[in-house]
């Protein structure tokens, strides 16, 4: 994967051999890499590896980077859905 992919929110496609679900996007008030506090629309992935039947859960939000399986994916955009399911746009780096 090396241009960026857009899944939909209550999905739960396999990335990098990891189940990953999707959802509860919305506008929260998280701090950047800095530590700036600001209103982000942001995801909840659920990252599940059935090889280890263990799951970790991420809030990411664009421009935010997440461990999925060996890669490094960054979030460039999270969207709310207009009456429907709203979507996260990742780029394997």
């Amino acid at each position: 994967m090396t241009d960026a992919v857009t899944y939909r929110e209550s999905s739960n496609p396999t990335i990098s051999e990891r189940q990953v679900g999707i959802s509860n996007i919305w506008a929260r008030d998280l701090p950047d890499k800095n530590g700036t506090v600001a209103s982000r629309m942001s995801a909840q992935l659920t990252i599940y590896d059935p090889a280890t039947k263990k799951s970790v859960k991420e809030i990411v939000y664009a421009g935010s980077v997440v461990a999925i399986g060996a890669a490094h994916y960054a979030v460039t955009s999270v969207e709310a859905g207009k009456g429907g399911p709203g979507s996260i746009t990742l780029k394997k780096q």
